[in-house]
């Protein structure tokens, strides 16, 4: 009967869990979405000096060097500036046709964040690391889906430049979702190695 008792708490206490979970997911969904909106307008106000009103692609702006770090011959250098990308990733398709080019990334990316949610609901409560990184793609995508229905482009504003042992590279500009989305499948690799770690680990002992 104790038994039956503790048992039936134990099932009780799973559903509470899950939406304790899915409560934290929600914040941080809301907190990604928050920060990356507000680092943009803050970089649209601070070095955005003049843009067109009949083509957004025409725009005036300023930066700021942040640190330099390393040698004259091997340095990273870090700036904070003002970019309007109306492509996706390194700016790719940027160039189709205004009557077309909006649409298309509306369709493209609410398909990609419908999989994402799907894949997130898919995937075991348990694999914390994994819902994680969903997570973190999830609120990157959201992020600038909302800057492509609002403006037709996306604001980006960190800026990396470097060169290291003769590699000189100055690599696109981008943002806090751009990042969330990097931090998010950082952590489904992980996640996919200690997966992979555990099973290979599980056959051993099975033979043993």
């Amino acid at each position: 009967m104790q038994n039956s008792s503790s048992h039936d708490v134990l099932q009780s206490n799973k559903p509470k869990h899950h939406k304790l979970s899915m409560l934290g997911f929600s914040f941080l969904f809301i907190g990604f979405v928050l920060l990356d909106q507000a680092t943009k307008f803050w970089s649209e106000k601070l070095y955005m000096v003049s843009s067109s009103l009949t083509d957004i692609r025409i725009f005036s702006q300023t930066s700021d060097h942040i640190f330099t770090i390393g040698s004259p011959s091997n340095w990273i250098q870090f700036e904070t500036t003002y970019i309007r990308n109306t492509g996706a990733a390194w700016g790719f398709l940027g160039n189709l046709p205004e009557n077309i080019r909006p649409y298309f990334f509306y369709i493209l990316t609410s398909v990609a964040m419908l999989v994402i949610l799907i894949f997130f609901f898919k995937t075991n409560p348990k694999q914390t690391l994994a819902r994680l990184g969903i997570a973190f793609i999830f609120s990157g995508a959201a992020g600038n889906f909302i800057d492509r229905v609002w403006l037709h482009y996306v604001i980006d504003w960190i800026h990396f430049r470097w060169d290291l042992l003769g590699w000189n590279y100055d690599y696109p500009v981008f943002n806090v979702a751009d990042c969330a989305v990097t931090c998010g499948v950082v952590l489904l690799i992980i996640d996919a190695v200690i997966d992979e770690i555990r099973n290979r680990k599980a056959k051993k002992n099975s033979k043993a």
